[in-house]
């Protein structure tokens, strides 16, 4: 089976712009998400799809595999779209460009989670447990999933509401950190990206809603590790204390 892993990345993010060129250990955060993804095994090939020529050319200078997309193209979703008509790829793996700690047993899990049955068209990840903090904050995604680990809701709020007043053990909270990642059978990702985006989608700005809107389940794979979105300057300091914390336990 031919598995392509798609990195959508994009010059124009509204909380950091130029994120895949900012600088982590004088290398950019595409290459490290880059490289990254090329421990995953089986995937057939590895293409970053960006809308940027900076972008572009950054990947092609580090070795990688990249191509250009119309700049009018509205999400990472319809990037990775773009690039799979162009390819030949059973499954495609929509790799977040901005998640360069992301763990690639979990990506093989999604993959797993395709190859292995019929019964779904698409598969994320998340972990868990949650924390005060991450319930509170807007850009950490929450996912809820039934008992078959398919996906009931996602949120950047709280959720669910507990209505009880007794402290819930975060352990045992039902609410998963979702991971930006999404593995999709080649057709069913070309029909997606055609679909109108739905209310709550809109609302949220969470794409994944548009499936869940529609009926379409989405297998969830639970990983034991979390992952770091890169999303704002603290999440760049974060990534460098990861970074340096590795470092130090590598040296002793």
């Amino acid at each position: 089976m031919n598995i392509a892993g798609i990195i959508p990345a994009r010059w124009a993010s509204t909380r950091l712009p130029g994120k895949p060129l900012r600088l982590l250990r004088q290398r950019p955060l595409i290459q490290w998400v880059y490289e990254n993804a090329r421990q995953v095994r089986n995937l057939s090939q590895l293409i970053v799809a960006t809308d940027d020529q900076r972008i572009y050319d950054c990947v092609i200078n580090f070795g990688g595999a990249a191509i250009l997309t119309p700049s009018d193209l509205p999400s990472g979703t319809d990037r990775c779209a773009f690039t799979a008509r162009q390819i030949n790829a059973d499954i495609i793996v929509n790799i977040q460009g901005d998640e360069p700690f992301l763990e690639p047993t979990a990506v093989e899990q999604a993959v797993q989670a395709l190859t292995e049955t019929d019964e779904y068209a698409v598969s994320t990840v998340a972990c868990q447990p949650v924390t005060e903090a991450t319930l509170h904050d807007p850009n950490v995604v929450k996912v809820l999933v039934n008992r078959r680990d398919e996906a009931i809701y996602f949120s950047r709020q709280n959720l669910p509401y507990i209505r009880d007043a007794e402290p819930l053990n975060m352990q045992d909270h039902p609410a998963l950190i979702h991971i930006g990642l999404y593995v999709y059978r080649r057709g069913f990702l070309l029909n997606f990206s055609h679909l109108p985006a739905s209310r709550l989608e809109q609302l949220e700005k969470l794409e994944q809603l548009r499936l869940i809107e529609n009926g379409i389940p989405i297998k969830v794979v639970r990983s034991a590790t979390p992952s770091l979105g890169i999303d704002t300057e603290a999440d760049l300091q974060k990534a460098e204390q990861i970074l340096s914390t590795y470092e130090d336990r590598t040296r002793n």
